[in-house]
């Protein structure tokens, strides 16, 4: 099951828009995975559904620059002053 995620940061105040994270209950051909821009630096939703899983070159949807997956939640780091308590907020959509 998929839900929506946020990623905020309490020093700055910086939060991402929200994120579709997992795979659809409606649909389980369709997942959705946050990642980090490398270029803009935002945490932004990557579209995975039909896509090969051994092709890793995902691309940012505002700036098309690379982007890297997010994996464990001590590697979150806040995009805009560096903190690196940057928290995740799960819901209320779950998909």
């Amino acid at each position: 099951m998929g839900e929506s995620t946020t990623f905020y940061c309490d020093s700055c105040g910086y939060e991402s828009r929200q994120i579709r994270w997992g795979v659809s209950v409606l649909d389980p051909r369709r997942r959705f995975m946050p990642a980090r821009c490398l270029q803009c630096k935002s945490y932004v939703e990557v579209d995975l559904t039909g896509a090969d899983i051994l092709i890793d070159e995902f691309t940012c949807p505002h700036c098309g620059s690379e982007v890297f997956f997010v994996e464990r939640a001590d590697s979150y780091s806040c995009p805009r002053c560096g903190a690196g308590n940057l928290r995740m907020r799960q819901g209320p959509t779950y998909w």
